[in-house]
């Protein structure tokens, strides 16, 4: 859907004239949202040693959060659930803005 926005031309010094964006506007903007379940620290010789059937052992515990970043940046933490035949998160924390 196409929407017409309306742009005020304004001086760079003069804040108090910039047009403020409706958030209908970003409602359907697609991001990238990533969980991140744990990391593992291996040398190159362990990566080179990987084949079918390899375990890498992460850093995370099963009791511990996963991870939910939005282009990069860090926004919940939450529990892994299933969604029918697919891996779902649920939000048990929300992240603080810095």
């Amino acid at each position: 859907m196409k929407q017409d926005v309306k742009v005020q031309e304004t001086k760079s010094n003069d804040i108090s004239a910039l047009v403020s964006i409706s958030s209908d506007l970003l409602k359907g903007v697609k991001v990238s949202l990533e969980a991140s379940l744990g990391r593992s620290d291996i040398s190159v010789e362990e990566m080179m040693a990987l084949e079918k059937g390899s375990v890498v052992t992460l850093e995370t515990g099963l009791a511990d959060h996963v991870e939910l970043f939005l282009n990069d940046a860090l926004i919940a933490r939450g529990e892994i659930v299933a969604v029918g035949e697919k891996y779902g998160v649920r939000i048990v924390e929300i992240a603080r803005t810095p």
